[in-house]
């Protein structure tokens, strides 16, 4: 029996962390810096960038779950604790496709396509909308306080495991050190 995610499985785990991770504060310096400035498009452009790469990344994984499971459980882990890990998981999948949709789709009805690495323009696929375009900007920005929320849930879980339960939690999505599952 595996006692930890596949090394794919932990590689685009982390791959989706670090992106989630720079997305924040690139959301904070764009929002926040001169209108109109080169900082302020670069930082745009990023920021789109890394949300579509976790959306690809997010996609993907779903898809390969069916293939390559998660390791099971702690034997001792309350069921509780089962369903909260479960329900965590699956509310950051439906955020991780929320935000990047709802974010593409804001910049297209708003006359600006993603500029892949700040290097690679993607085509325009809706004509300039103003109403539409405050309408998925709107849901982009209440996606926030999901991801927020999710995020701070996730690492509690995790000092949580660490801390208290000592069930090596964290274990199932480092790479094994010494032993071979």
């Amino acid at each position: 029996m595996k006692k930890r995610y596949s090394p794919l499985n932990q590689a685009l785990h982390w791959i989706t962390a670090i992106c989630m991770f720079a997305i924040l504060p690139l959301a904070w310096v764009m929002t926040n810096a001169k209108v109109g400035s080169s900082i302020q498009h670069g930082t745009y452009n990023w920021h789109k960038t890394l949300g579509c790469i976790v959306l690809l990344v997010t996609v993907f994984r779903i898809g390969w779950r069916f293939i390559d499971g998660p390791p099971p459980y702690a034997a001792r882990m309350a069921a509780w604790d089962r369903h909260l890990a479960h329900l965590v998981y699956w509310l950051f999948f439906a955020v991780m496709i929320w935000m990047p949709v709802t974010g593409f789709i804001d910049s297209a009805y708003d006359g600006y396509p993603i500029k892949l690495f700040n290097l690679i323009p993607t085509p325009m696929i809706f004509a300039k909308n103003d109403r539409m375009a405050a309408l998925f900007a709107r849901l982009h920005d209440l996606g926030q306080w999901p991801v927020y929320a999710l995020i701070v849930l996730h690492l509690m879980g995790v000092v949580f495991h660490m801390v208290w339960a000592r069930d090596d939690v964290l274990g199932r999505m480092v790479p094994a050190q010494s032993e071979r599952d």
